[in-house]
């Protein structure tokens, strides 16, 4: 039961809800950016983009509460590393994704959820500093959005350090979400 668990993990990380919302609106979102909650932003405008984001952080809240199926202490970080993993490289649309940051945030929201919006306000507020004091006027390096993740993932793992039931979950979701960045700033997605 436990590996069927992450495999749908898998699966439900996988749905793209920005590759949809771009042939709703009869555009590739793959071929010029990322098909994520951000990509969408910026290919399809604020709308899009913030409906995408609400989508992506439900599929990671319904995967979180697919984790109170099972007792066994590896399922927990492994259904967060499989979510993640299929919103950066889905199944369904040639394995190419999103940057995982809003089923990252659905996912603890529901475990954790002090923790995530303490996260959240403070990597939200590393990007608008980011993008009012730097990224505005130079438009060269890291998007603003994925800058301040940084800050609030560091965060995270830091609050998180010797909670062994979500440490371990944040921790490879967390790989997982390094992984796919290091590629998208190599423009290799």
């Amino acid at each position: 039961m436990d590996a069927v668990l992450v495999v749908l993990a898998y699966l439900i990380g996988s749905v793209p809800f920005g590759i949809v919302a771009g042939k709703l609106r009869g555009i590739d979102l793959t071929q010029r950016d990322v098909p994520g909650a951000s990509g969408t932003f910026r290919q399809l405008g604020p709308a899009w983009g913030t409906a995408v984001a609400v989508l992506d952080v439900l599929k990671g809240m319904l995967v979180a509460y697919l984790t109170g199926f099972t007792d066994a202490p590896w399922t927990l970080p492994l259904m967060a590393a499989a979510l993640v993993a299929g919103h950066n490289w889905p199944i369904y649309f040639g394995f190419r994704g999103g940057g995982g940051i809003a089923p990252t945030v659905g996912f603890f929201l529901w475990m954790l959820p002090q923790l995530t919006l303490t996260a959240m306000a403070l990597g939200l507020t590393v990007a608008a500093l980011y993008w009012q004091l730097y990224w505005k006027r130079t438009r060269r390096s890291l998007y603003p959005i994925p800058a301040g993740a940084v800050v609030g993932y560091l965060y995270a793992l830091f609050a998180l350090w010797g909670k062994p039931q979500v440490f371990p979950a944040f921790l490879l979701v967390s790989v997982v979400v390094a992984i796919r960045g290091v590629r998208m700033m190599r423009n290799k997605w």
